[in-house]
């Protein structure tokens, strides 16, 4: 029938509307009865339904801060959590279970979302609004005139920034810092495991302006969780690990959030060559910590940032903005995502190692970089 209908409209010469009254799963009994589980599912068995992924044991981010979410509001009346339909996607479903009076979910409205959420704001209310990443681009005025310029205690808790692999370019979280960055008022995080995302959704909740946190989609770092979250600092780093002063050339990561690991590995391919290196988890893409930036800077060879965004106007770019105003001259290799729509892969690891988001190819570009430094000192030639 639906296909004859169509047949028919396209035949016709004026505007047809065709209204068609969908269900998800129809024809698989089990997907009829688990809707939201089935809206996206990873390799399960036909016959039972249940998922034959293989437990890490690691939970992923969105449980992290499902449970971090019903703790606080326990201990925080004021906070309540807001969804755009993905209470499960988000984590917001344990808040849903556990305290139905403080949840909110506005239905795939991300404006209203947004829009809801500031008004909850000007009455007391400190919302966390729970949003992925590519979906809060269609609240982005929203954001700009409704929040922001207000100075309203909105907490955006971005899932999915990075990439989602299995989902495809339509939910690739890759632009967030970019579009965020540029907007007054608003505070940028990005955890480098959970027990970070609990310690910056906690100091979110004790921040009256507005706060985004931009965290990946799957398992966590397997870090354990602290029973008190820690308070931290606006804008400052941290550092894991500063030069030693035994080797040379002298090489700085900045690395934010779930590119550390990343970070490590390569400063280690470098220090079982001679190279010292240095290590600073960002934290934060908004504000930057510009004295530890700049420090380190002043000290080094080349420095490398690292994100899980697009390079074009990303965090890297904002290094780079930094070091111009400080008149910092310092060679600065940039390892993000390329100016394109990334593709559908079956993992994450699949697009970095296509786009060279991987230790090898930032151990190769450090080594590149130096080069041609060198060879350009050689022939007399300043280098900038």
């Amino acid at each position: 029938m639906l296909i004859s209908t169509l047949e028919f409209a396209k035949s016709c010469e004026e505007p047809i509307v065709v209204h068609v009254l969908t269900q998800k799963g129809r024809g698989y009994q089990i997907a009829i009865n688990q809707p939201e589980k089935f809206h996206g599912v990873g390799p399960y068995d036909i016959k039972t339904g249940n998922s034959t992924e293989i437990k890490t044991g690691i939970p992923t981010y969105q449980e992290v801060f499902g449970e971090a979410m019903v703790r606080l509001c326990k201990k925080d009346s004021t906070l309540v959590g807001i969804t755009a339909a993905m209470p499960s996607g988000t984590g917001l479903k344990a808040l849903e279970k556990a305290m139905p009076d403080r949840f909110f979910d506005v239905g795939i409205a991300e404006e209203h979302a947004v829009l809801f959420a500031a008004g909850m704001a000007t009455m007391g209310f400190h919302p966390v609004v729970a949003i992925y990443s590519t979906f809060l681009q269609r609240a982005y005025d929203c954001i700009i005139h409704d929040v922001a310029l207000q100075d309203l205690p909105v907490i955006f808790c971005m899932d999915r920034a990075g990439l989602s692999a299995n989902d495809g370019p339509t939910h690739h979280g890759l632009f967030d810092i970019s579009y965020l960055r540029c907007v007054p008022n608003i505070i940028g995080m990005a955890p480098s495991n959970e027990d970070e995302l609990v310690d910056m959704l906690f100091t979110a909740t004790l921040t009256r302006h507005p706060v985004c946190i931009r965290y990946p989609r799957g398992a966590a770092e397997g870090v354990p969780i602290k029973e008190q979250p820690a308070v931290l600092e606006i804008g400052r780093a941290q550092i894991i690990k500063g030069f030693s002063g035994r080797g040379s050339p002298k090489v700085t990561f900045i690395s934010l959030g779930n590119m550390l690991n990343i970070a490590k590995r390569s400063a280690q391919s470098l220090e079982n060559e001679g190279f010292d290196c240095a290590i600073i988890n960002a934290r934060f893409f908004k504000p930057l910590d510009e004295e530890t930036f700049s420090f380190y800077a002043q000290n080094s060879d080349v420095v490398v940032t690292l994100e899980d965004n697009v390079l074009a106007g990303g965090f890297g770019s904002a290094v780079l903005e930094l070091f111009s105003d400080r008149r910092i001259e310092v060679p600065v290799v940039r390892v993000g995502w390329p100016d394109k729509f990334i593709e559908h892969a079956s993992t994450v690891d699949d697009l970095r190692q296509k786009y060279g988001l991987t230790p090898d190819k930032t151990v190769e570009l450090v080594k590149s970089v130096l080069k041609k430094d060198v060879e350009t000192s050689q022939k007399g030639i300043a280098v900038i």
